[in-house]
């Protein structure tokens, strides 16, 4: 493999990218897209510039730790979006969100993929765990931006990132039990009870939390004394995520959710006003570690495999994916009428897309079970996804934009 052929296409997209940023927002065309359409415009089924074995490292490994170390970095940014008192503020969306929700999500994912795909109970329900968590990496664009802090209302916005960022950690929890009853029947609630539930998905909040208010104290603490230059905040932000995440995977913990844990209490320690001068920077960052990924996963794409499936197949999983989000939370609605109205909600039924998270919990489970299937469809899932809501952001961003105005006014006509 020519490393300087790999640096040129990778920095060139995100070079492109963050030139014409602002004019791709209001085509609808985010970043994920974009990257996934090189990765296959510089793979074996276009040009041929690059294939993925070239990389010398076999598929399934490159693929999840590039997942993994991006989802660090993901969790991290998400995270330290979300201003300080949020957590209590916002108690009721992400305890109905994360209680009811996921359950509702995976239970009529898998429903729909047991049910039209004629696949054994026992996969569905692990496919369907795989795409029940919103990714944070593909919600990034809908969330951040100029054009996104215009038309969509910052509570929104706010919910989607932490529903995202906690969803996409204790997805662990939901993908482990299937894999438990694949690959150890006799023993999988037990195991998943003690080892994933207690030590693996609790010590990871634990460590997560103790990690980000020590850190956070460093940094308050080295800040009020001048010990560290003003621009230095990337300087916890970008290790704070790959720390953990290492630190926390060697403890035999679930590293993920512990990076979003540390980064959200870590967010809450130190000062507001340190997280909003650093905004437009973190977006800089996150544009580089992010995308990427979605390179990586155009250029491992198995289109032969897909051709093979025949057409029922793309669409009975992207209907998975739209209908467990767009059911979940219509059902959920009476318990969230006090924090969303209506269009807030449909927005929000609509934008629950999968992708980096997906892929890391696809190429894990491919590991432990041996089923290369689940890679198969789980990238079908994740292209339909990055595809369909990638697509849909600007749009729909602006129709909600215009609702705006009547709920503003039905609201004061009630007070």
């Amino acid at each position: 493999m020519d490393i300087n052929l790999v640096l040129a296409l990778f920095a060139g997209l995100i070079l492109a990218l963050s030139a014409f940023s602002a004019l791709l927002q209001r085509l609808s065309l985010p970043g994920p897209v974009l990257a996934l359409a090189f990765g296959v415009l510089i793979g074996p089924y276009a040009t041929g510039l690059l294939r993925i074995e070239d990389f010398g490292v076999p598929t399934g490994t490159l693929l999840e730790q590039a997942a993994r170390i991006t989802l660090g970095m993901g969790l991290a940014g998400v995270a330290l979006r979300l201003p300080h008192g949020y957590w209590r503020a916002d108690a009721r969306w992400i305890a109905v969100i994360i209680g009811a929700g996921m359950v509702l999500m995976l239970a009529v994912a898998t429903g729909v993929l047991w049910g039209l795909l004629g696949v054994p109970f026992v996969l569905a329900l692990l496919l369907g765990a795989i795409i029940t968590p919103t990714d944070p990496v593909v919600t990034t664009p809908v969330v951040t931006g100029s054009l996104a802090e215009q038309r969509i209302p910052e509570r929104v916005r706010h919910n989607l990132s932490a529903e995202s960022g906690l969803n996409d950690g204790l997805g662990y929890l939901f993908v482990m039990l299937p894999v438990l009853l694949l690959t150890a029947p006799d023993r999988a609630w037990s195991e998943l009870l003690t080892t994933v539930l207690l030590w693996e998905v609790l010590g990871a909040a634990v460590f997560g939390a103790v990690a980000g208010y020590l850190l956070g104290r460093l940094f308050v603490a080295v800040k009020d004394r001048g010990l560290m230059e003003e621009s230095s905040y990337l300087g916890f932000l970008v290790p704070l995520g790959l720390f953990v995440l290492g630190a926390g995977k060697l403890l035999g913990t679930d590293a993920v959710l512990a990076v979003f844990v540390a980064a959200a209490v870590f967010g809450q320690v130190i000062p507001q006003r340190d997280e909003e001068q650093e905004d437009k920077v973190d977006d800089a960052v996150n544009r580089f570690f992010l995308l990427p990924v979605f390179v990586l996963i155009g250029l491992s794409l198995p289109l032969d495999e897909w051709a093979r499936l025949g057409w029922t197949a793309p669409v009975v999983v992207l209907a998975a994916v739209l209908l467990r989000r767009l059911v979940a939370l219509w059902v959920l609605r009476p318990l969230l009428r006090g924090v969303h109205d209506r269009p807030e909600t449909a927005f929000l039924s609509w934008f629950g897309p999968i992708g980096v998270s997906a892929l890391f919990y696809a190429t894990l489970a491919e590991r432990h079970t041996g089923h290369h299937e689940i890679f198969t469809w789980t990238t079908l899932a994740i292209t339909g996804s990055v595809l369909v809501h990638g697509l849909s952001t600007a749009p729909l961003s602006a129709w909600l934009q215009k609702r705006e105005p009547e709920h503003k006014q039905k609201q004061e006509a009630a007070a």
